[in-house]
C-alpha cells in the first residue's frame, strides 16, 4: 500500500481522500435521517409502516435512476467539478426538510431529489478518488474510502436520534453546519487527477454484469435490512424507541473495521475482488436470516456481524470497476453501473420488508424472503467471474 501512495502527490491526495471520507459519511447521515425517524413519522402523520416505507423507496428511486446519468456525467465535466457541484445541490435539497416535516407529499419528493445528487456525490467521489491512484491499489483505498459509508449509518445514526431528544430544530441546524463544512472542504481540496488520459478509446467489458449482479444481490439484501433496523427493533418490541439511539449504530460500525481490510485482502490473492465481494454477501444472507428469529440477548452482537461482513464487500465490489471500465475515461460510468445495481436492491427491498410487516407484524418472513433471493443471485457470478 505504501509503494502504492508514493506513487501519486502524497499531500493532496491525503486531503482529497479525507475529504471524500468526510463527504460520503455526511452523505450516508442524510440517507439514513429519515429511516430513523420513521416510528416518529408514523405516529405524527398517522400512517402505517408501508406507507413510511415509501419514503425509503422514494430516496432509493431517485439515487437509482440518477446513477448511470451522473456517471456519464463525470466523465464528460470531470469527477472533481461533478463532485463539489452535487454536494452543494444536496444541501440544497436537505434544507427544504425543515419546511416540509410535517407533509408526507412533501417529504416524498424531498427524498426523491435528494437521493439523486446524494447518487452523483458518491459516483464522482469514487471516481475521483480512483483516478487518483494506480489501478493496483484502487481497491484497497477504496475500501477505505468506503468506511464514510459506515461512520455515517452508524454514528450518524446515533447522533440524530440523540440531538432529536433536543429538538427537531436543533438537529436539523446541526446537520446543516456540518454539511455546510463538509461543502467548504470540498471546494478547497477535492481536485482532478494529474496524471495523463490515455488517448486510447475502449468500451465497458461486458463481464461487469456480473460484477453488477453481486452489487444488486448486496444493496438488496443489506440495504433493506439497515434502513428498517430502527423500525425492526422498535416494532418488534425489542426496545422502547426512547432507547432506539443506544442501538441504532450497531449493524453499520463493524463496516468501519472491515472495509479497509476487505480492500487490502482482496488485492493479495488471486480473484481476490470476486471471492471477498461475494463470499460475505452469501454469509450475511444467512447472518440476516438468523437475525429474525434469533433471541434478544444476540440479535445486536449478530447486527454488529453484518455490518462487518457489508464492509468486507463494499471495498472490493466497487474497485471491480477499474477492471471492467476500459480504461480510466469510463471510470465514473462503471462506477456508476456498479452502484446503480446495488440501489436497485436497495430500493426494491424495503418496499417488501414493509409490505410483510404490515401483514404479518414481524419482519421474520421479509428478511428470509429477501436473504434467499439475494443468495441465489450472488451465486451465478460466484461461477462466472474469472481474471
Amino acid at each position: 500500500m505504501q509503494g502504492n501512495i508514493e506513487r501519486v502527490r502524497i499531500r493532496p491526495f491525503r486531503r482529497i481522500l479525507g475529504t471524500a471520507i468526510i463527504s460520503f459519511s455526511m452523505n450516508s447521515t442524510l440517507r439514513f435521517f429519515i429511516p430513523v425517524l420513521i416510528p416518529l413519522l408514523v405516529a405524527s402523520l398517522n400512517i402505517s409502516v408501508y406507507m413510511a416505507s415509501l419514503f425509503i423507496t422514494s430516496y432509493w428511486i431517485g439515487y437509482t435512476i440518477f446513477q448511470i446519468p451522473s456517471g456519464i456525467i463525470a466523465d464528460r465535466v470531470g469527477v472533481a467539478r461533478v463532485a463539489k457541484l452535487s454536494f452543494l445541490f444536496m444541501i440544497l435539497v436537505f434544507s427544504l426538510f425543515y419546511f416540509a416535516k410535517t407533509s408526507y407529499e412533501g417529504i416524498i419528493i424531498i427524498q426523491f431529489f435528494l437521493g439523486c445528487f446524494s447518487a452523483t456525490v458518491y459516483v464522482s467521489d469514487t471516481s475521483t478518488i480512483q483516478k487518483w491512484i494506480p489501478a493496483s491499489g484502487r481497491s484497497t483505498f477504496v475500501g477505505i474510502y468506503q468506511t464514510g459509508f459506515f461512520i455515517g449509518a452508524s454514528l450518524g445514526e446515533y447522533f440524530i436520534l440523540r440531538a432529536l431528544d433536543i429538538s427537531f430544530e436543533f438537529l436539523y441546524i446541526s446537520i446543516m453546519i456540518v454539511l455546510i463544512i463538509a461543502a467548504i472542504m470540498n471546494f478547497l481540496f477535492i481536485r482532478e487527477p494529474t496524471r495523463k488520459k490515455s488517448r486510447e478509446r475502449t468500451r465497458i467489458d461486458k463481464r461487469i454484469l456480473y460484477v453488477a449482479m453481486i452489487r444488486f444481490s448486496a444493496g438488496f439484501l443489506y440495504i433493506g435490512f439497515i434502513t428498517l433496523f430502527t423500525t425492526f427493533i422498535v416494532f418488534d418490541h425489542i426496545i422502547p424507541y426512547s432507547s432506539a439511539y443506544l442501538y441504532a449504530w450497531i449493524p453499520a460500525v463493524g463496516g468501519i473495521i472491515t472495509s479497509p481490510i476487505g480492500g487490502l485482502i482482496s488485492s493479495k490473492i488471486k480473484r481476490g475482488k470476486s471471492l471477498v465481494s461475494i463470499i460475505p454477501v452469501i454469509v450475511l444472507g444467512s447472518t440476516i436470516i438468523y437475525i429474525g428469529y434469533a433471541p434478544v440477548a444476540v440479535i445486536f452482537g449478530i447486527s454488529f456481524l453484518s455490518g462487518m461482513l457489508y464492509g468486507l464487500y463494499a471495498g472490493p465490489s466497487m474497485g471491480m470497476a477499474s477492471d471492467f471500465s476500459g480504461g480510466d475515461h469510463n471510470l465514473a460510468s462503471a462506477s456508476s453501473i456498479l452502484n446503480f445495481s446495488s440501489q436497485i436492491g436497495g430500493t426494491i427491498s424495503p418496499l417488501i420488508m414493509g409490505y410483510f410487516f404490515s401483514i404479518y407484524g414481524n419482519f421474520r418472513l421479509a428478511f428470509t424472503i429477501v436473504a434467499v433471493i439475494s443468495i441465489i443471485i450472488v451465486l451465478i457470478p460466484l461461477i462466472k467471474i474469472k481474471f
